[in-house]
């Protein structure tokens, strides 16, 4: 990356997969059936069980990988190829024997990730047991994919890793400007249409953000786009002056149909949390899914729904997109019976899957056979599907899909099929690659490609992929005022600013990342101490309780799972909850320290006012700085932004948003 830097930590928030209820189909995996390893191996459970295409929860079934207990206990993948990697799926085992939190996902070039050119694309706060968790990793290159559980005494299980990738980055026009908008209730005059605006202004107050009338039953909020559309991400601005915690929950919802307002159309991702004022980007399932309504509700009673901006990305569907492979001139390697012209009983139009010599083609047995389509002028490809025979579906393993002008040379992949279905019949996305020519092809020796129909989708350049839609810039905030008194003491390479304004949680966390670092995190007994030395001797009068930056991570499935993590992604070493123990009543996800007394931890409700202490960084002048903070990184990997008053460099740890509202 360059410019300005950015690194991406997953911070607790995850998109949870529910078992039977995914949606949107998937592009190829590229980790399916590839070599891997792991840095020891326990009861036989090789590395190899991570990448066999079962999701398989139960370690008792013999498809989840494990580790000796170790120091550090790594597992690696070796994709062949660089790709552009933009999402890894990993599912966790459905016992307690096992825990992937603080687990950390790196992506490089080598082995080696100390190498300076790896980086870390996400810090796993939780995966409950037995979910599955997607993860983006915001197109980072690399062909080594390793989850390195840092510690002593861990033990590292997997029970399956999916890497997923863009062939090419495209730049999908936001289709909601196009739509209309509505919603269960207004309040005032903070109409659903506020929200496809075209304005990521975040404050309330300048008119820009929607808003149910409050306390109702399940709010809900509704874009009817032009038409249906395969989207492939959805933009959400959570409001940034007040009440960001209220969007923690909600469900986005993908589909055609209007019943019961479209809530019951299939669920496209949970937001966990936005924070205030910031955008969070969430993918379906790490690929698409097709729809005309795209929904946003709260489910549960007493809530309200307030959204700045929601911003749909995606193309049209490309079955409503013409077959441009239809009646071509077509080629291939050989033929079976000896007729050339055979080939085209693959662009004929017919779909039977039942092999007859006038519907399906067929090669010699023979080494790389290949069949190719010529669609006269360079297209657009949104998609290929290929139609198989039913008897020969799987001699289809390892078959690619390319797309190039002339032919193999100049051509690039487009998909892999990797995996073989009951079904004969498989499309995959282009990521609108560009050429005239489309190529089926067995990269291996003594094969047979049989096709009893390939169609392609697409469409020629400016026919319908707008660049007209060009997503505004956010909306500056209105001025800070004059900063509130504060005190601070220094803990060891930080520094705790106790802040003598009052906020609820969310607001505390957004001006300690304005205006310092961020919320402060305790990382040992030593840093506790030196806090309520400086809460016993502050010069402004104290709220019971002071913001820390605690928060649990509420949607993690299992009760038991719902653990609370530091906000700055620093591990939980040391806890001063009562008795040492954690609430075992999960009301309120947002955790202070006692003013006074034992200035014992506490969960508050995140609306409560309260004084917060913010911590911030030396300036990082030498190497050996960044490896005092951030143990083995170096300063290649590290994301440095401007501080607001003095330009000093600091780190920010993010959950796959924006820094400070920039995009």
């Amino acid at each position: 990356m360059d410019g300005k830097k950015y690194i991406w930590f997953l911070i607790g928030i995850s998109l949870m997969l529910i078992p039977g209820m995914l949606a949107g189909d998937l592009r190829q995996n590229f980790a399916l059936g590839k070599n891997s390893e792991q840095s020891s191996t326990n009861e036989s459970a090789a590395a190899g069980r991570a990448v066999d295409g079962n999701r398989d929860s139960n370690f008792t079934h013999n498809s989840c990988t494990l580790t000796q207990t170790e120091s550090n206990p790594w597992w690696r993948v070796d994709l062949k190829e660089i790709y552009k990697i933009n999402a890894i799926i990993l599912t966790n085992r459905d016992d307690g024997d096992s825990t992937l939190s603080g687990a950390e996902i790196w992506i490089g070039g080598s082995q080696k990730m100390n190498d300076g050119a790896a980086i870390r694309c996400a810090v796993i706060s939780s995966i409950p047991q037995g979910q599955t968790s997607y993860i983006p990793c915001q197109s980072l290159k690399g062909r080594y994919i390793t989850v390195l559980l840092s510690g002593h005494s861990k033990a590292l299980s997997l029970c399956e890793v999916e890497v997923y990738h863009m062939a090419r980055v495209y730049p999908y026009p936001n289709v909601a400007l196009k739509g209309s908008a509505t919603q269960s209730s207004t309040l005032h005059f903070a109409a659903a249409s506020k929200a496809i605006d075209g304005r990521r202004n975040s404050y309330y107050s300048q008119g820009s953000c929607s808003h149910t009338a409050g306390h109702e039953d399940n709010p809900w909020w509704r874009v009817d786009l032009p038409q249906a559309y395969l989207v492939a991400s959805v933009k959400v601005t959570n409001r940034g002056d007040c009440c960001a915690d209220r969007l923690d929950g909600a469900e986005i919802r993908i589909g055609n149909s209007q019943e019961n307002n479209g809530n019951d159309n299939p669920r496209c991702a949970v937001i966990s949390h936005v924070s205030a004022g910031k955008t969070e980007t969430y993918g379906c399932d790490g690929g698409w899914m097709e729809g005309r309504f795209v929904n946003i509700i709260i489910p549960g009673s007493e809530k309200t729904l307030t959204l700045c901006e929601v911003e749909v990305y995606g193309a049209k569907d490309a079955k409503q997109l013409p077959n441009l492979a239809l009646k071509k001139k077509t080629n291939q390697s050989s033929a079976e019976l000896g007729h050339r012209e055979l080939s085209a009983a693959a662009v004929d139009g017919c779909r039977d899957s039942s092999f007859s010599d006038t519907c399906c083609t067929k090669t010699k047995e023979e080494s790389k056979p290949w069949w190719s389509v010529n669609l006269v002028a360079k297209y657009n490809i949104v998609a290929v599907t290929i139609i198989s025979s039913n008897g020969s579906s799987k001699m289809l393993r390892g078959a690619e899909v390319r797309i190039g002008d002339k032919g193999l040379r100049d051509s690039h992949r487009c998909a892999n099929i990797t995996s073989v279905q009951s079904t004969p019949t498989y499309t995959f996305e282009c990521t609108h690659m560009i050429g005239r020519r489309v190529l089926v092809r067995l990269p291996q020796y003594n094969k047979m490609l049989t096709l009893c129909e390939v169609e392609v989708y697409g469409y020629q350049r400016g026919v319908y992929a707008s660049s007209g839609d060009v997503t505004p810039s956010p909306s500056p905030p209105p001025p800070t005022t004059a900063l509130p008194p504060s005190e601070s003491v220094e803990l060891g390479g930080r520094t705790a600013t106790l802040v003598g304004e009052k906020l609820c949680w969310s607001d505390a966390l957004l001006y300690c990342r304005r205006h310092h670092w961020d919320l402060l995190s305790l990382r040992t007994k030593e840093d506790q101490s030196q806090v309520e030395e400086l809460l016993s001797v502050t010069s402004f009068p104290l709220t019971g309780s002071v913001w820390l930056g605690l928060r649990r991570n509420l949607y993690s499935g299992h009760t038991e799972q719902r653990k609370w993590f530091w906000m700055s992604s620093a591990s939980m070493q040391f806890n001063n909850w009562p008795s040492n123990s954690e609430p075992s009543l999960y009301v309120n996800p947002c955790g202070a320290m006692e003013g006074g007394g034992r200035h014992l931890w506490v969960e508050q409700s995140c609306e409560e006012l309260l004084n917060f202490i913010c911590e911030s960084r030396r300036r990082l002048r030498h190497i050996q700085d960044v490896c005092t903070i951030c143990g083995s990184l170096t300063l290649h990997q590290l994301s440095l932004f401007p501080g607001p008053a003095d330009n000093q460099a600091r780190l920010y740890f993010y959950s796959s948003r924006e820094v400070l509202g920039s995009e």
